[in-house]
């Protein structure tokens, strides 16, 4: 599907997210991600595990949706991979960066590994 303004915010949240300027947060619920933008919108990364294939050939596959809503929670874009110019492994990229900086990854593994050379 052509859509120009959601592939733009799509690249926009990407190279924002990879320089650290957007402030990911765990969701609530699941494993949502969610991001505050100037007290005006908000981004939410969601990830839905499924399968592609039946019978003997199944694989496990995830969608990720980048969701822009307004102050009243409402909807006003989505974008997955069926965005022209969004492919899969791009917007799984953002989920991966968006995750690393809401869960804090790179400092936890770094106290990890300091409390193991310690033993």
């Amino acid at each position: 599907m052509k859509d120009e303004k959601a592939l733009a915010l799509f690249k926009e949240t990407l190279a924002k997210t990879q320089e650290g300027r957007i402030p990911w947060e765990p969701a609530v619920v699941g494993d949502s991600l969610i991001a505050a933008i100037k007290g005006k919108y908000s981004l939410v990364l969601r990830r839905e595990e499924g399968e592609l294939g039946t019978g003997r050939w199944v694989s496990s596959v995830a969608k990720v949706t980048l969701t822009m809503r307004d102050q009243s929670d409402r909807e006003i874009l989505s974008v997955t991979n069926d965005v022209d110019g969004v492919e899969t492994n791009a917007i799984g990229t953002l989920y991966d960066a968006a995750r690393r900086q809401a869960y804090q990854v790179d400092r936890n593994v770094d106290d990890l590994i300091s409390d193991l050379r310690s033993l």
